[in-house]
Order: C-alpha cells, then structure tokens, then sequence
C-alpha cells in the first residue's frame, strides 16, 4: 500500500513514521533555561551525522499547545545541552520524563534524577548514562510545521570505562555492555539492544555467493 504523505494529516504521517522507521535510539537530553532551571526529556527523532564535525540531530515536536517545548526553547537561549543514552534500568524514569509539565518544574528535581557535570558545558549528564555527549548548537531548522530539528555540535563523548575494552589508543565499545533500551512500535513500544549478529562487509568484487 502507499501512502501519499501530502493527503496526510501530520498526526496520521507521525503514526505511521514512527511505527515503520524502528529502532531509533533514544536521546534523554538535558537543558537548562535561562533562569537555570534543569529539563530532562526524551527523544527518539535522534541519531549522529557525522565525524568531521561531528554533528547530532534532534528533532523536537511541539506542546499540545502548540508552543515550543522546553527542550528547544532551552537549547535555542543557552546554545547548549546535553544527550544521554538510556540504560534499560531507567526506562521508567526515562519515560515518566517525558510528561508535559509546568515549564518552572524541572523533571530532575521532581524525578530525584542523579546528575554529574559535564566538562565543556554547564548542562549537567545523566549520572545512571552509560554514555552521553556534550553538545552546543551549530544550527536550528525550522521546517515550518509542528517540529523544529536542532543540529548539536558534540564536543565531548563520555563511556563509561567498564564498557571499552582493548588498548587506550584505540578502545572498543561493548555496546552490548551497556544495556541501552531504542523506541519501537506501539505508543509504550521499547527494545534492548542486544539481540545482534553480524555481517561483515567485502571489497569489490563481490564473493560468489552461489558457490
């Protein structure tokens, strides 16, 4: 079946969207207001773009109201936050994050949410993360209909040591380790990322595969 996005209404194209376009990682990001107020909220319109710089891309939805949310109002006056990658133990709070509350409450405080600081930034981490970056706004999208997509340049990237293995110089990363949760399908729908294998990549020519 196709499905012509244009005789769509923006909530029937973000059901579907959401629902085929899966995993997606999940961005628990950190801002602060301008009278310094903490918000923690999640996102699964999230990923990386690139090394060189290395850029992140939010894409942030608006109040039922219609209004900005917090998030991006935030990062849009600070030019700064924080991305934090979930672990499956805090998917709760995690979720519970994500309640549209008064802009003067802030889910740290009200959800007992440990912090630690960041080096580059004001913007505090996650405390529980087993990863997070640090990050400040390189440049602001606004597609002009109900979301706003945020490109974040990351200045710092913090593992925690007991998920890297191998020499110093050149580490390697047990994602696995980690226990990281991603958004799936369904309106509470979540998945762990472990359930991997592995297909490693060739040179050209391509290997007969027949024989």
């Amino acid at each position: 079946m196709k499905f012509d996005m244009h005789d769509m209404t923006p909530a029937d194209r973000y059901r579907l969207l959401v629902n085929t376009v899966t995993p997606r990682p999940v961005a628990w990001v950190v801002s602060r207001s301008e009278k310094g107020v903490l918000n923690a909220a999640p996102y699964s319109f999230f990923n990386v773009l690139g090394s060189e710089p290395p850029i992140c891309v939010l894409g942030i939805g608006q109040r039922a109201e219609g209004d900005p949310k917090d998030t991006a109002r935030n990062i849009m006056a600070t030019g700064e936050f924080t991305i934090n990658l979930v672990r499956e133990a805090d998917t709760r709070t995690m979720v519970d994050s994500a309640a549209e509350a008064p802009r003067e409450v802030s889910e740290i405080e009200a959800l007992g949410i440990a912090t630690r600081p960041a080096s580059t930034v004001a913007t505090p981490l996650i405390a529980s993360a087993p990863a997070a970056l640090e990050c400040k706004l390189w440049k602001p999208i606004e597609t002009g209909g109900n979301f706003t997509i945020i490109l974040g340049e990351i200045l710092a990237l913090h593992i925690g040591d007991e998920f890297l293995t191998g020499p110093a110089e050149r580490p390697r990363v047990d994602t696995q380790a980690m226990a990281l949760v991603g958004r799936a399908f369904g309106a509470g729908g979540y998945i762990r990322n472990k359930d991997t294998f592995v297909e490693e990549r060739v040179g050209w020519p391509l290997p007969d595969r027949e024989a």
